[in-house]
């Protein structure tokens, strides 16, 4: 991603600007990285769309693509990672038999500022996520585009993986 940045700024006529932001993302992804290295690895389902008030038609990261990277980035352990693709519709089976240890849902959508049934992952009181109540709902456009913000919206991720390492 930070390689677009600086091809892009270079193509553009502002190539030291980009190189500057390029870096400082780095950074900040470094010094996240750090900040967890010592942390174990939840395995951790990152859902990116269902359906409403139901658990049909989950759509989840894969073992590939920018949600993946900062999934990594922020110390979870993808329990999708084995499916090397972007974006897996996974069932409610799927989601017992891999036995998240967390469950992380964004939701970015513009509308989608509305209240999101979280109960309907009670369903699946056997997932240990769900049985730990270490799910989750992160909300925001920085999830969505791998831009600028991906350092920002990796550090949220991180911080709701391992809010004792940000203490």
């Amino acid at each position: 991603m930070t390689e677009t940045i600086r091809a892009l700024g270079a193509r553009v006529g502002v190539g030291a600007q980009a190189e500057a932001l390029a870096a400082r993302i780095e950074q900040k992804l470094s010094a996240i990285r750090s900040r967890v290295q010592a942390q174990p690895r939840p395995k951790t389902l990152l859902i990116f769309g269902r359906d409403k008030g139901s658990l049909t038609a989950l759509d989840a990261s894969g073992g590939y693509g920018f949600l993946h990277d900062m999934l990594e980035a922020a110390g979870g352990a993808d329990v999708l990672a084995d499916l090397h693709q972007q974006s897996v519709t996974v069932s409610t089976e799927m989601v017992l038999a891999r036995a998240p240890d967390v469950i992380v849902e964004l939701r970015y959508a513009r509308g989608d500022e509305g209240d999101v049934d979280m109960r309907a992952w009670d369903r699946l009181s056997s997932v240990p996520a769900v049985r730990n109540r270490r799910v989750y709902l992160l909300r925001g456009e920085e999830f969505v585009v791998p831009g600028p913000r991906v350092a920002d919206a990796t550090e949220r991720l991180a911080r709701t993986l391992h809010p004792e390492a940000f203490k």
